[in-house]
């Protein structure tokens, strides 16, 4: 009997030892700017958020275990990101998320490219940023794509004259399209900008509202889109005349209820189908651990909400882990900057994220982009 329990005991260390021993790690790097009054941004937190919830449910990655490491970097250096880049690419990581500044973002794109490791982005890029990069992936729709979709949404409602106001410069290449309407199409346009460093957008709304002007799209951040709501209701422009159209895709995290019932009209796209149980899954865990995190200064948005920018960095993880298990026998190597040797497995791994990302697997948020390619045929969705 003994001799029996001593070969179970056995042959159950022999299976645990094998399971051990099949268990694989997937390294990959998080590189986030931070402010000196917000360290830590959204989109690392909800790059570990992600980490930690597909490490949890182990449907999606049975044998493999995410980890990551994270650097932090000051806003505009891109000298520092791309020595923290060169830090995490000798370590091993199977692609490297960020980080967002478009001058920081050119270096790293750059180093990954050489090496052949996917470069994962989720915020608007300028497109002056090369395309020709072929380890480049961003989550977040195309300019071009938001541009068409507020044409569309411009043509759908039938407005003959229109205002754009824009924070900065950023915001006239998003809507260039609509821009451009008034040589294809009979729509007047006048464009507008935002105060630059101020808040006060009181005079420039009292100017519109002089020249009756009813029909207006915000190019802005949900911040300033916060304020701006704000001093519209002051101005008494809160009425049933005003369409007003804000760019931003939070606008629905935004906390709205102080307008509901003024009668106005106001219009905004969203990512994120929370009619999906998937999605609103992810967003209700989200929304627990940001309730039980300590208070930030006010930003207009209401409490627990999961910006865009959290959910594309979920979605990224997402799709790096998904690919991650249908390329069988792919190894993280460590890689050193200046001897420029790629990846041997990095053309395979970016073809699998490729095909993940282009829609062969639906990942929880994966719906964004496709709202915003819809033709305007139909009643928009807003």
């Amino acid at each position: 009997m003994a001799k029996g329990k001593g070969l179970l005991f056995a042959l159950l260390y022999f299976i645990a030892e094998l399971w051990l021993t099949s268990q694989q790690v997937l390294r990959i790097g998080g590189i986030f700017e931070t402010l000196e009054n917000d360290p830590v941004s959204v989109e690392e937190l909800a790059f570990k958020f992600a980490v930690t919830n597909i490490n949890r449910n182990r449907t999606l990655m049975p044998n493999t275990t995410l980890t990551y490491d994270i650097q932090r970097i000051n806003l505009y250096d891109s000298f520092e990101a791309s020595r923290r880049a060169c830090d995490q690419l000798a370590l091993g990581v199977g692609a490297v998320f960020g980080p967002s500044h478009s001058s920081s973002v050119s270096a790293v794109q750059s180093i990954c490219n050489a090496l052949e490791v996917p470069h994962i982005q989720t915020r608007w890029k300028h497109p002056s940023v090369d395309n020709r990069d072929s380890f480049y992936i961003n989550l977040y729709p195309e300019y071009t794509s938001i541009s068409r979709a507020v044409l569309d949404i411009v043509q759908y409602y039938k407005w003959k004259t229109v205002t754009v106001v824009y924070e900065d410069a950023t915001g006239l290449i998003r809507l260039q399209e609509l821009i451009k309407a008034p040589s294809r199409y009979s729509i007047k346009i006048k464009i507008r900008q935002l105060p630059t460093g101020s808040k006060d957008a009181r005079p420039l709304l009292k100017e519109m509202k002089k020249g009756k002007e009813f029909y207006v799209i915000f190019d802005c951040s949900y911040q300033t889109s916060a304020d701006v709501l704000k001093q519209i209701l002051s101005m008494g422009m809160m009425t049933e005349y005003y369409h007003f159209f804000f760019t931003t895709l939070d606008l629905f995290a935004l906390d709205l209820e102080p307008y509901r019932y003024s009668g106005v009209n106001m219009t905004g796209f969203r990512l994120l189908n929370i009619d999906s149980p998937q999605v609103a899954s992810v967003v209700e865990r989200w929304a627990m651990e940001r309730l039980q995190a300590p208070s930030k200064a006010e930003t207009g948005m209401m409490e627990g909400m999961m910006t865009t920018e959290a959910a594309l960095m979920y979605d990224a993880v997402y799709m790096v882990a998904a690919a991650s298990q249908r390329t069988s026998q792919i190894t993280v190597s460590s890689l050193q900057c200046h001897r420029h040797k790629p990846w041997r497995f990095g053309s395979r791994f970016m073809n699998m994220l490729k095909d993940v990302f282009l829609g062969q697997m639906n990942f929880p948020f994966a719906s964004a982009d496709k709202v915003l390619k819809g033709s305007g045929k139909k009643e928009p969705r807003v």
